[in-house]
């Protein structure tokens, strides 16, 4: 089977037709609970009345299944197969059944969808790529599919909108506290799109200018406040870290408001931000193709090395190697429409992705021996996250080459090695 193929067959939950966060690598199927045998899971995903294989089912419901619904939408656009069209109407499906059971709170509330069921906790990353899947899917739904399609996405913006963007964050954030107001503009423009309503435009203007600088540039926030952790005296230079999610969070919004806001006067200061961000996390790609999850950009030559050890300045991944390496190649492509001038360092990096990454590959965390052994469980999960983004980034890759009249092999280098 194709990556793509092995994608549908293996991680689409046929209950919810969502589709699966992690897989246990083994077995291909979602992790029971003997697979967290002795593990210490994150305390951040304590659910009550959740067990930790109902919790990592569906940890990451809206990105993992927004993505691949958005990597279909471009497979259908490129080949006009049916079968695209209509895993594409699956994950819309999906998406807009976890919206109906977010009405169990009030309609707007896109939950974590822990074992197919409602919980109270929510992201805004969710709702992003939620919204970002349905956005691309909508030229081709049906008419019920449309009208339903502009009820979610103003109506999840204004779930925000409403509480002055506050919601809790598991136990970290109590109920009072506010998500970073740069998340929003790019999504209230989005509404805008959708919905007459002049709350959105009205919030924008509001909060417009919290994007004119990337939420995630950790490298140059840690320069400019000069304030180096022991850690980072110790190895003299700046720690950074999670570039994957970062850069893919930060690319989108400021695509989002590239697209739909063009010719407001922060436009330049929106692609600034999308070059600022890929310069941060360019390097983390290996040679494997595999990515570091974390980064020390030495003090006097700037340049990025990995970390060593395992226990890294209290962060949780201890710069081990990942397959979310499909994620910031994604980011990349993404760029490239309002960025053309990257494309000599993107393209190399996304087909270094795509020829050394199978199936098997697209992994969560890599060498278990940089994790305690509590810990080391994370290594054992295939993430939906990286092959989801595998596929959207090869689409976006073959789209760019037909842009560019560049030939290629349509059947090559998809995956079919496992």
């Amino acid at each position: 089977m194709t990556m793509q193929e092995k994608f549908e067959f293996y991680f689409r939950d046929k209950k919810s037709g969502m589709m699966f966060s992690f897989l246990d690598m083994d077995t291909l199927a979602p992790p029971t609970d003997d697979f967290f045998a002795g593990a210490d899971c994150d305390e951040r995903l304590d659910v009550p009345h959740t067990g930790n294989s109902e919790k990592y089912m569906h940890e990451n419901c809206g990105m993992v299944t927004g993505s691949y619904l958005i990597s279909e939408v471009l497979r259908y656009e490129r080949t006009g197969g049916e079968d695209a069209l209509e895993n594409a109407r699956a994950c819309f499906a999906g998406l807009f059944g976890n919206y109906r059971r977010g009405f169990a709170l009030e309609p707007g509330f896109f939950p974590k969808a822990y074992g197919g069921r409602f919980s109270a906790e929510t992201s805004t990353d969710q709702v992003l790529y939620c919204c970002c899947g349905c956005e691309a899917f909508f030229p081709h739904a049906s008419p019920r599919e449309q009208s339903e399609i502009a009820e979610l996405i103003p109506s999840l913006v204004n779930f925000w909108v409403k509480r002055d963007y506050r919601y809790h964050f598991f136990k970290i954030c109590g109920d009072d506290w506010q998500w970073p107001l740069v998340r929003f503009p790019a999504l209230l423009q989005l509404a805008r799109h959708f919905s007459s309503d002049p709350i959105f435009l009205r919030e924008y203007d509001r909060l417009r200018n919290y994007s004119s600088f990337p939420e995630h540039c950790q490298l140059r926030q840690r320069r400019e406040e000069n304030n180096p952790t022991d850690f980072e005296r110790e190895n003299s230079g700046w720690l950074t870290y999670n570039g994957a999610d970062r850069v893919t969070m930060d690319t989108m919004n400021f695509d989002l408001l590239l697209r739909y806001a063009p010719d407001d006067p922060l436009a330049e200061k929106w692609r600034a931000g999308i070059r600022m961000m890929w310069d941060e996390v360019k390097d983390s790609i290996a040679p494997d193709g595999k990515y570091y999850s974390m980064q020390i950009f030495d003090f006097a030559t700037g340049k990025p090395r990995r970390t060593g050890g395992f226990a890294v300045d209290g962060t949780l991944m201890h710069g081990a190697k990942s397959g979310w390496s499909t994620m910031v190649v994604r980011a990349g492509m993404m760029a490239l429409r309002h960025c053309p001038e990257l494309a000599d360092e993107v393209i190399p990096l996304t087909e270094r992705v795509h020829e050394k990454l199978g199936f098997r590959d697209c992994t969560y965390y890599d060498e278990p021996e940089r994790f305690a052994p509590d810990r080391r469980y994370q290594t054992r999960f295939l993430s939906g996250d990286s092959v989801a983004n595998w596929l959207w980034s090869w689409e976006l890759l073959r789209k760019y080459e037909r842009a560019k009249g560049v030939g290629h092999d349509e059947n090559a280098n998809r995956g079919e090695v496992c």
